[in-house]
């Protein structure tokens, strides 16, 4: 038979099958190819070929064998093929077809377990998962991986006497939606170098329990994990360099003695965050999304706990139009920041002074990028001068400042409000090291559909850069003005 895209046979049962070879001997060949491969191809196997595998297994004891002492088990719903029926059938079939394999192979010889069962609400049982996790976590396993359905009740209690079999072998573990609750009994995970909790129910007492057993810690991501109140990273965890902390919305307290930390990430309302040893943290993002003020927060206590910082990003929002407000004088300074970036999201920027981020810059004289993403404007009450005349535009006062190293500023969501017209002057003309400027008019950046709305207002401050800034810029700087139309060309956002 010749060659077929739409043919759904593997090539080398279609090679063996041409050559009129038993499908046995062709499906030999095929195991051992998969077991160099060192995969479960049998479990991403679409329909249509899963069927020749089992067809094959009848006939292949090597084939049984094979699949049955693969070492990493990896289950997604998606990759099974599972497609017909209603999602209750879907699901059904889903958790029949892992309760099989599972129930099928000896729980020896795991390295990684990927169990995501998140959508299969309707069927999954705590039955289920305490058979499944009980055959397969062994000494030896060194990947965990088990997202349950969001809300899961009843709330299955992830038993830590599991992580005590896996013993010193594991590296990784990461929960979703689940109660993990270690005690000291848990034993010592010499080798544990990376922890994921996201929407777990665990508490300070307990995940001090979790980072007492190891000291080989390098990652710790806790998400939504809400009964947490105060975090506390120990000292003896030396070899950690990432912690990211989001939307634990009971957390007050985060205490920090890690010597080497080097990225942090928090997400949530402004709270109290203590460094002891910040000398290798270069890395902070402060992300109040759902919280205003992180602005203001910024202004001082990443100075203090966070001296030495490099690259520092602050995510803002506000749902609600408020009097004029802007960022105060910072009385402080960052002499090794060389990266700001800076999101605001919301409406409620309508009235913001982003002249006031002057003060911010002034702040970071070793500044080499800055990246602002500005808030919501209105254009129907835009009061920017309408006349050709560029001097109409009234740019205000502020005591001198001038910025030598600060070489690149991109401002995305760019828009015709006075206060952000006046910032990009002051920056041009203050700035004698400036190389490239991008001004990015598109209100919905990643929006692939634009409104009527949206194309006026991109137009709106087209126009605005053209009569107020254009005139300024230096001929030795490199400048780009982004219209709606270019947008899907051109990706601005920063590399975190």
């Amino acid at each position: 038979m010749a060659s077929s895209g739409l043919d759904p046979t593997p090539d080398c049962l279609r090679r063996q099958r041409t050559r009129q070879i038993p499908l046995e001997r062709g499906f030999h060949h095929a195991c051992k190819r998969f077991h160099q491969a060192n995969h479960v191809m049998f479990l991403g196997f679409p329909k249509m070929l899963r069927e020749y595998a089992a067809r094959a297994a009848c006939v292949s004891h090597r084939f049984l064998h094979s699949w049955r002492c693969f070492p990493n088990l990896t289950f997604y719903q998606t990759t099974f093929g599972l497609n017909k029926g209603t999602s209750y059938e879907r699901e059904k079939n889903f958790i029949d077809t892992i309760d099989h394999i599972i129930r099928n192979r000896s729980g020896v010889g795991v390295k990684t377990l990927i169990l995501d069962v998140s959508h299969c609400g309707k069927v999954i049982t705590a039955q289920h998962l305490d058979i499944w996790l009980q055959a397969i976590i062994r000494s030896g396993i060194l990947k965990i991986y088990v997202e349950l359905p969001p809300h899961y009740s009843p709330e299955h209690n992830l038993p830590c006497s599991l992580l005590s079999c896996a013993g010193s072998s594991l590296q990784s573990i990461s929960l979703f939606s689940c109660a993990f609750h270690p005690t000291l009994t848990i034993g010592y995970l010499k080798s544990l170098k990376r922890v994921c909790l996201n929407h777990v129910h665990t508490t300070e007492e307990e995940l001090g329990c979790l980072f007492s057993s190891t000291v080989s810690l390098g990652f710790i991501e806790l998400t939504s994990c809400n009964e947490i109140t105060f975090l506390n990273i120990p000292s003896h965890l030396q070899a950690l360099s990432t912690l990211m902390v989001f939307m634990c919305t009971s957390l007050q307290t985060i205490e920090i003695y890690a010597p080497n930390l080097t990225k942090f990430w928090f997400a949530g309302p402004p709270i109290e965050i203590l460094i002891n040893n910040s000398s290798q943290l270069n890395y902070m993002s402060m992300n109040g999304t759902y919280n205003s003020g992180t602005i203001q927060y910024a202004q001082t206590k990443p100075q203090s706990i966070a001296p030495k910082l490099q690259t520092l990003s602050l995510t803002s929002s506000k749902k609600r139009a408020y009097p004029t407000f802007h960022t105060p004088v910072l009385p402080g300074k960052f002499f090794h920041l060389k990266r700001l970036h800076i999101f605001l999201f919301g409406t409620g920027f309508q009235s913001y002074d982003y002249l006031s981020l002057v003060s911010f810059l002034e702040a970071c004289p070793a500044l080499e990028t800055f990246f602002l993403c500005a808030g919501g404007y209105n254009a129907w009450q835009d009061t920017t001068p309408q006349d050709s005349n560029a001097d109409s535009l009234h740019i205000r006062q502020i005591p001198e400042f001038q910025h030598v190293n600060l070489k690149k500023v991109s401002i995305l969501r760019f828009s015709s409000a006075k206060s952000l017209i006046e910032l990009t002057c002051k920056i041009i003309e203050n700035t004698p090291s400036l190389q490239c400027l991008v001004l990015d008019t598109s209100p919905s950046y990643r929006c692939k559909i634009m409104s009527l709305d949206d194309i006026r207002k991109s137009r709106c401050a087209v126009e605005a850069v053209e009569r107020y800034i254009v005139g300024k810029v230096p001929s030795s700087v490199e400048f780009k003005i982004l219209e709606l139309s270019s947008q899907p060309l051109v990706n601005l956002w920063p590399t975190l």
